[in-house]
């Protein structure tokens, strides 16, 4: 049944009250003497971890604690799903977000020194074929993170590339371990956490498709000064205290 005009009248300006009270809860500028950090909420560990929707640990949590004690700040973390962190960012609701990449979210960022090393690779389950080069995975299931983008893999295989996407990387490695695929594509850090607090598991690290070090990412509305931060992420690298993050919870560099 169609709407009467003065209930799609009511409708609209309800609509449009609601859009503008959770852009205003977006836009929460950050208190004096803190960063935000947009925490992405598609990430699992060893990379991030959440206690409900809040971050509580991981890489992520630990570079972020540690760069805003060396800018002499309190760090304050937002967590929003991946696909609302970049136009959060672009919208001021944050300051930064870690572990990410221009080839990500888009490049109309200002983007940090690198800072986080890692590798994107192809896992195996134990009982998998070994695989030799990533054209052997032509028009078979290939677990992946829906939304992610995977450019080497779209090359090598083309349309051949067959997709089984998941809402997040802890969802992409179940769906291996129980059998629905043979391999998926995840990265160096959360397989190898993965295989250390369960080796009984069996999976491999069969190919590396793509090794990378991420850099954070500075919000255009931010009050930092990307060369305070690039100072301060240098700083914390030289010291060793990037690597003594990395080892807490991945011993294993990437190859």
């Amino acid at each position: 049944m169609a709407l009467r005009p003065a209930a799609r009248r009511f409708r609209l300006k309800a609509l449009l009250a609601l859009a503008t009270a959770t852009a205003m809860a977006l836009r929460v500028a950050a208190a004096p003497g803190e960063v935000v950090f947009i925490a992405a909420t598609n990430h699992t560990a060893p990379l991030s971890t959440f206690t409900g929707e809040r971050l509580s640990g991981g890489i992520v949590k630990d570079l972020g604690d540690a760069l805003a004690q060396r800018l002499g700040l309190r760090a304050r973390y937002l967590s929003l799903p991946s696909k609302r962190a970049p136009q959060a960012l672009r919208d001021g609701a944050g300051d930064l977000l870690c572990y990410t990449r221009p080839q990500w979210i888009g490049s109309d960022f200002l983007f940090t020194v690198p800072v986080l090393p890692n590798a994107e690779v192809v896992a195996a389950r134990g009982d998998a074929p070994a695989l030799h080069q990533l054209r052997q995975l032509a028009d078979q299931p290939l677990g992946t993170v829906l939304g992610y983008h995977h450019p080497e893999v779209e090359k090598a295989l083309g349309p051949g590339f067959r997709r089984d996407n998941a809402i997040d990387m802890t969802a992409n490695l179940r769906k291996l371990m129980a059998g629905r695929m043979a391999y998926a594509l995840t990265d160096h850090l959360v397989l190898s956490d993965l295989q250390r607090r369960h080796p009984e598991l069996g999976l491999r690290e069969e190919l590396v498709v793509g090794r990378f070090v991420a850099p954070c990412a500075l919000s255009p509305k931010s009050s930092l000064s990307l060369k305070a931060i690039n100072a301060a992420l240098k700083a914390l690298m030289a010291e060793g205290e990037v690597q003594r993050i990395l080892d807490r919870y991945a011993p294993a560099s990437p190859p």
